[in-house]
């Protein structure tokens, strides 16, 4: 059988060649493409493939974007030095080549603009000395996508072979762009998850600028916008910005606003404020003079709502004109939802706050007050007592029994009085900071001596049993011997005071374990209630039972705050009707 044989001519081989080099290029070029995740590195690999075989001056893309709009994504031009820059401008609504290469689906060739300017493309092209450009529309599963604009300096004409390359390589082009757009949605949920993640996660964080400086700062990352910021609403229907991030607004930051304006509306109403420009926003909507004079073309805020009331706006803006999705509005309406909380909190510490400088310059007000006047009576008193003391001596005479009664009653009160007054004083140097501590080692007995002759005394005037029960050998201390001393005696004559009949019981107890020594003081008085218990310590309280006593309740303040001074401890347990325990605990050593 004899053998076919086909034979080419050199002009056909050479063109079955030059279409394999095309078709290889746009496989290589397809899949370079394909193997970028960014729609950046997309284009860029893009623009640099087709230059080899489609020499152009200017390089286009557009995309359909979710709002059915045009907009351009990327340019390129030689004129510019090939620098590249992303619009993201939309196409206004007119007679362009790309309106009707998208709704057309084909592309669209002019070869030279200065010849026909049918769209206004080809006169925009020809005043900026472009001659000839070609578009094609970018088609994903049969959904035109975008579309893709190159244009050159010099009059050209696209024969079949360039078209069909162009063509090709549009498919995988879409392709690309859709691949690296799933690409992206999906890293932007992964975003937006973790935000939501950072704000729930700071709801316990009370620095309400710190908070929202964080928050307006991811919105403007999630948002890729020029800028976010808070406004908070206060009692007087104002605004005050609290936070701003992506461009910097000296003027305005922490600014009282007027609260009729877009953020007003937002409040009012409830719900998301969106609009596409605002040069076109509806007649009803608020102008914001403020960001219209700034150049913020598109707006979107949307209300913070804690505990159903709107207490501010959570606003992200953008100088060029974008059309902010649905999905947007939703997350940026999560961010609100998780920081309303937060703020909720932050708010409600800071009135905490407040509130709590208020009560500390009222108390440190009394505090002087009360000092003032504890000094200003030890003077009088200590004349009276002076001159009591005198009388009583006889220097005015005998004195009758009757008298002699009256002059005793008088320097009881007298005493109290002055006991009073140095209570106040004493505490006023605590808190001062100007009460010394005078170190020194001492024995037990020496603390006991003092003890025993205060005891004979009260036990003078009160007809209760008096039980001591000391520990042998106790170590000695090195402390403040005159505040230990005060505050036993302090507690042993509390325990006298409040104990109509019965027994007060003084414990001294070695803690080894602890480096330290238990001074306990019990009494079978009138005891205090589990209520009044958080309470004793608190200056000038005085427990419901105890009321009509003499004093000012500051005893057990001193006793705390001495105790404080020397490292030491106090417990209480107690029940009322049924007596007290009062337990100190003191370390061998006061530590440096």
């Amino acid at each position: 059988m004899a053998k076919l044989s086909i034979t080419r001519s050199p002009a056909k081989n050479r063109n079955l060649y030059s279409t394999l080099q095309w078709q290889k290029a746009v496989l290589q070029l397809g899949r370079a493409m394909a193997s970028k995740l960014s729609l950046d590195a997309v284009f860029r690999e893009f623009a640099a493939g087709i230059k080899g075989y489609i020499p152009y001056h200017r390089l286009l893309i557009s995309r359909v974007n979710p709002q059915n709009r045009i907009q351009r994504i990327f340019i390129l031009s030689q004129a510019a030095n090939d620098a590249l820059e992303t619009s993201g401008d939309l196409y206004e609504k007119g007679q362009t080549v790309t309106e009707w290469v998208v709704r057309e689906r084909k592309p669209f060739i002019r070869e030279d603009t200065a010849l026909v300017q049918e769209f206004e493309t080809d006169e925009r092209l020809s005043h900026m000395g472009f001659h000839s450009h070609i578009t094609v529309p970018l088609i994903y599963w049969d959904r035109v996508v975008g579309s893709f604009h190159l244009a050159s300096t010099e009059p050209k004409s696209y024969g079949e072979r360039e078209l069909a390359f162009l063509t090709s390589v549009a498919e995988w082009l879409a392709i690309a762009m859709e691949n690296a757009r799933f690409f992206q949605e999906t890293h932007r949920l992964l975003e937006e998850q973790g935000v939501l993640h950072q704000v729930t996660s700071q709801i316990n964080i009370l620095d309400l600028d710190s908070l929202l400086q964080r928050l307006t700062k991811e919105v403007v990352n999630i948002f890729k916008a020029d800028c976010a910021f808070v406004r908070l609403s206060g009692p007087d229907g104002l605004f005050q910005l609290r936070a701003v991030s992506g461009m910097k607004l000296p003027a305005y930051q922490g600014a009282i606003l007027e609260g009729h304006g877009r953020s007003a509306w937002i409040l009012e109403n409830r719900k998301p404020l969106c609009i596409r420009d605002t040069r076109e926003q509806e007649a009803s909507i608020p102008k914001g003079t403020g960001l219209d004079r700034m150049g913020f073309r598109s707006y979107l805020g949307v209300p913070i709502v804690p505990r159903e009331k709107a207490i501010g706006t959570l606003i992200v803006v953008s100088k060029k004109v974008r059309d902010f999705t649905d999905r947007d509005i939703f997350f940026l309406q999560q961010l609100a939802a998780e920081a309303a909380i937060a703020i909720d909190h932050a708010l409600l510490f800071e009135e905490l706050k407040r509130l709590n400088g208020d009560l500390e310059r009222v108390t440190q007000n009394k505090s002087q007050f009360l000092a003032r006047l504890a000094h200003e009576l030890r003077t009088p008193l200590g004349v009276i007592t002076g001159i009591l003391e005198m009388v009583n001596m006889g220097a005015t005479g005998p004195l009758t029994d009757h008298l002699k009664s009256a002059l005793g009653k008088i320097q009881s009160q007298c005493r109290a009085l002055q006991k009073m007054a140095n209570d106040v004083l004493n505490l006023s140097r605590i808190e001062a900071g100007t009460i010394p501590l005078e170190i020194s080692t001492f024995t037990i007995d020496k603390i006991l001596s003092s003890l025993k002759i205060l005891t004979e005394d009260l036990q003078r005037r009160n007809s209760l049993k008096l039980v001591w029960e000391i520990e042998p050998n106790l170590p000695p201390l090195t402390t403040d011997a005159a505040k230990v001393d005060a505050i036993l005696q302090n507690l042993i004559v509390n325990a006298f005071k409040y104990t109509l009949d019965g027994e007060v019981r003084i414990r001294m107890k070695n803690r080894p374990e602890s480096r330290s020594i238990e001074f306990a003081v019990e009494d079978t008085g009138r005891g205090i209630g589990a209520e009044e218990l958080p309470r004793i310590f608190d200056g000038f309280h005085q427990v419901q039972s105890t009321a009509a006593s003499q004093g000012v309740g500051l005893g057990l303040t001193i006793i705390k705050k001495y105790l404080e001074l020397i490292q030491g401890t106090i417990q209480v347990k107690s029940e009322a009707g049924k007596g007290s325990v009062f337990t100190v605990t003191l370390p061998y050593s006061l530590e440096a």
